[in-house]
């Protein structure tokens, strides 16, 4: 084989291998990423069918896909989509190590209603670009960070949730309120959304391993 020609291999081979990590790199990013996109939909449905049931839950003899009983008592059942979604989450890192929060910032003075899904910096910034009407509904963000003393690498992902009609029972108009006095079926003020506007996001932090 000709100097010429082997240095084409070598300066082929050399270039391959630089390259391998990167492309290792990418591809578990990708992972990532659609990890982050079945999590996310996972969670709205349950989320959602909490919200979109919440009637069925909480009257008395009340069945899925029947109407609801008028005559029947209403009584809170300690089950909204909020609650039920951050005991999904909790329980999910348990046995994952992949953290989810519901993070918040709540709206006007009243704040988040759970101080567990406080957004940290990071989650602030995302969600001032989701809160933009130039930003495509729908869409979620994901990065490599490296966070801690150590700079251990995670990947992060978070996802804009928006108002839909089925959050108006908890989270609208207080003039609405089931118990006449502002508040919702769980005790919380009602912090008056209209629909589509941003409630919050589903955050998720991955261990990169």
């Amino acid at each position: 084989m000709k100097i010429s020609a082997r240095r084409g291999v070598l300066v082929v081979l050399i270039f391959s291998l630089c390259f391998l990590p990167l492309k290792d790199s990418l591809a578990q990013i990708y992972d990532y990423e659609r990890m982050s996109h079945a999590i996310v939909n996972m969670l709205n449905v349950a989320t959602n069918f909490v919200a979109e049931n919440i009637d069925v839950i909480n009257t008395h003899n009340a069945k899925l896909g029947e109407p609801i009983p008028r005559d029947q008592p209403y009584s809170y059942k300690g089950i909204n989509p909020e609650g039920f979604a951050t005991l999904i989450g909790k329980e999910f890192t348990l046995r994952t190590g992949i953290l989810i929060k519901f993070v918040s910032t709540g709206k006007g003075k009243l704040g988040p209603r759970n101080k567990y899904n406080v957004p940290d910096d990071w989650e602030k910034d995302q969600m001032l670009k989701f809160a933009d009407i130039r930003y495509p509904r729908g869409v979620g963000y994901g990065e490599v960070q490296k966070v801690g003393a150590t700079y251990r690498l995670v990947y992060r992902y978070i996802y804009p949730l928006y108002i839909e009609p089925s959050c108006l029972k908890c989270h609208g108009d207080p003039s609405t309120s089931p118990t006449k006095d502002g508040k919702d079926i769980t005790g919380h003020f009602m912090e008056d959304y209209r629909l589509g506007e941003l409630r919050g996001t589903i955050s998720l932090t991955f261990p990169i391993e």
